[in-house]
């Protein structure tokens, strides 16, 4: 999970349409929410992700629907609230059904930071604080098949090019090879690992923590730094990938 930024509703949302919405659905329970234009606008919002887990709702496995926040059947008047709604998998949105989140609150990634309430250890995300915790559980989010084998396929191949990445570096790095070819190489190595922790990406907060904590890539970094490599878009991708990343825990060694 990781900070999202709501923009403003769509202009299709009108007060007067949002009013009509919200009677119809009051009257005939009709899913009222599930308007192209608030989907298409909840989607650019969370870079096609769910909100809570991160999975791609794009793909044929996984697909978009529109989550209430606060339950849309206890409260009835937030049916089309849109800081009420946001794009969640079926997984998630079942999990929380109707969890009262006026009366047990969880993390609203479009208003809380969650890496300010969650921490990563050992492929699992879990709460630093009651808060975080409750998320946790409520949304499920260590789903064993469905999430923490996922992180863990992950984390695993980041850290199997990182170590391949390392040698190449510190070769290039100490002048053994130093030579264009191998420079190109491993700038976009190392570009393509930094753009898979990226808010835009797949599973971000698990790829950006695992990245950026690895004592790989802080030495492979350096010796970017030493061979004078180190560029101004690789330290903007490491900044944005910084935005995601939790606290890591632990070691992922087994």
């Amino acid at each position: 999970m990781i900070k999202l930024t709501r923009p403003p509703k769509p202009v299709e949302l009108t007060e007067e349409v949002q009013k009509q919405l919200t009677k119809k659905f009051i009257e005939t329970k009709e899913r009222v929410y599930a308007k192209d234009y608030i989907k298409d606008a909840l989607m650019i919002m969370s870079h096609n992700k769910c909100a809570y887990c991160e999975c791609n709702l794009t793909k044929e496995s996984n697909y978009m629907e529109v989550e209430h926040f606060h339950d849309k059947d206890d409260y009835p008047d937030e049916v089309v609230e849109w800081k009420n709604l946001l794009p969640s998998c079926k997984h998630c949105n079942v999990n929380k059904g109707t969890h009262d989140t006026y009366d047990e609150p969880i993390i609203d990634p479009t208003k809380d930071d969650p890496k300010e309430h969650l921490y990563f250890k050992s492929y699992a995300i879990r709460g630093k604080d009651d808060f975080g915790k409750l998320t946790v559980n409520v949304v499920d989010l260590n789903d064993t098949a469905r999430l923490v084998m996922v992180r863990f396929k992950i984390g695993e191949s980041i850290r199997k090019q990182l170590d391949n990445l390392l040698t190449l570096t510190a070769e290039y790095a100490s002048g053994e090879k130093n030579f264009t070819r191998r420079k190109n190489q491993i700038v976009r190595t190392l570009r393509d690992l930094l753009r898979e922790a990226q808010p835009t990406s797949d599973y971000s907060a698990t790829a950006s923590t695992v990245l950026l904590n690895d004592e790989d890539y802080q030495q492979i970094k350096k010796d970017f730094q030493k061979a004078n490599i180190w560029s101004k878009e690789l330290n903007e991708l490491e900044q944005k990938a910084k935005e995601c990343a939790l606290e890591m825990r632990g070691s992922l060694d087994v």
